[in-house]
């Protein structure tokens, strides 16, 4: 049943399978669905979270907290895993397949009429579940940039923006500041920012673009590997669930939006801590540098661009040889991801993807020789995966990471 409305959405253009040819930037497409299903963007409280990296995880962190405070929480993210209902959650748990068909019979006939693209219908179906769920609040990710993204339709309680660094440039232009343009593009008239890109210049685009929209500056805090101390008070992480320095900047983000839209937060700190420590259990949140096999180390993560495979390789041990399964996209900075990798003692594993938007295992395989980088083999993930776990030895470890589609593909091979 699941998979009959499945099969009709992924059947629509989707950017994940064909990249830019099937984006409809902008927000009219959206909002001649939502306009049609009686506008339930505008039943339901919100926070937009904006972003190169972290996006995702930080709205998993503020869903917890949410949670954690006793909310009726809604999460949308992307891209999914295994299921395409991962992406839409209620208080964790995945929009149900009886939903999801009674609304494809409701609005089937308008999605055949208008064509939209895949992320413009399940954003509009996303947002129609929060408003019939009645949702207390909404933790809404961006899917690519912010400004034209089909999410933009939103009038949040709060705007969120994470690290910025350079992706999808051919989308969002070449350099630090044109892509902070474009997620600064979710700041709303009068609606409060908080925000940590990572770079003075990308924080000053963010924060002049939210001085002329007269919208609050949030001023974040600051972040160790060990604690974070917001305007209001220092959470202590040591009991934290998410592994690396990048996610301690996260839970920053996390903490300071969840004091801004959780009252009970700014009284009972263990509220915050709480949600952060069961980030996972509470949202489904899964494969940031999810340890999956202790002996031999093994890692999975999500990271797809050279910032991300970094903080994923230096979470890594680093006494031995990193066997790393990898499989990028051809829209990727692939020079910036190669250049990273020569800064580490590995074996690299080229997987195939059954996805076009990826770069074929010999291909990679090729560009990994070109900048000096051993290739341990080619070929399917499981049999990489067999090939790697066959040949690791202590103190050697195990990195999967490349892409979300890499990482959903892995999880069902090997049926974790």
């Amino acid at each position: 049943m699941g998979a009959d409305y499945a099969d009709r959405l992924l059947s629509l253009p989707r950017y994940s399978e064909l990249g830019n040819a099937a984006m409809k930037p902008g927000l009219r497409g959206v909002g001649h669905l939502l306009t049609a299903m009686g506008h339930p963007e505008r039943d339901f409280a919100s926070v937009h979270i904006a972003g190169t990296n972290g996006k995702g995880s930080i709205a998993s962190m503020i869903a917890a907290i949410g949670q954690s405070a006793g909310y009726r929480i809604g999460l949308y993210t992307s891209p999914h895993l295994l299921h395409l209902s991962e992406r839409i959650r209620l208080n964790g748990s995945p929009v149900s397949d009886i939903w999801m068909l009674g609304a494809l019979d409701r609005y089937g006939s308008l999605f055949d009429r208008l064509q939209p693209s895949f992320f413009e219908a399940m954003t509009a179906l996303a947002f129609l579940f929060f408003a019939e769920s009645s949702v207390d609040l909404a933790v809404v990710e961006t899917g690519l940039g912010g400004r034209l993204d089909a999410t933009n339709i939103l009038r949040p309680k709060l705007s969120v923006i994470s690290q910025i660094d350079r992706d999808h440039t051919k989308v969002l232009g070449d350099s630090l500041t044109s892509i902070a343009h474009e997620k600064a593009g979710i700041i709303k008239d009068g609606t409060p920012v908080v925000a940590a890109t990572g770079q003075a210049a990308t924080q000053q685009v963010v924060r002049e673009t939210a001085s002329n929209l007269n919208a609050p500056w949030v001023e974040p805090g600051v972040a160790t590997d060990t604690y974070v101390r917001t305007p209001l008070r220092t959470y202590d992480l040591h009991t934290y669930s998410l592994a690396g320095e990048h996610q301690t900047r996260n839970a920053l983000l996390a903490a300071r939006s969840a004091e801004m839209l959780f009252p009970e937060t700014r009284q009972d700190p263990s509220v915050i801590l709480k949600g952060l420590e069961q980030v996972c259990e509470l949202t489904g949140l899964r494969a940031r540098l999810e340890v999956f096999n202790q002996n031999p180390l093994a890692v999975l993560d999500v990271a797809h661009n050279p910032a991300g495979i970094a903080a994923a390789l230096n979470y890594m041990p680093n006494n031995g040889t990193v066997h790393l399964l990898l499989s990028l996209m051809k829209d990727k900075d692939l020079v910036g991801v190669m250049r990273v990798l020569r800064g580490h003692s590995l074996k690299v594993y080229a997987c195939d993807l059954s996805l076009q938007r990826a770069v074929s295992a010999s291909d990679l395989a090729r560009l990994l020789k070109d900048y000096e980088i051993d290739v341990a083999g080619t070929g399917s993930v499981s049999t990489m995966w067999e090939l790697a776990i066959g040949r690791v030895t202590q103190p050697d470890s195990i990195l999967v990471c490349g892409s979300h589609f890499l990482a959903g593909t892995f999880l069902d091979a090997v049926h974790l």
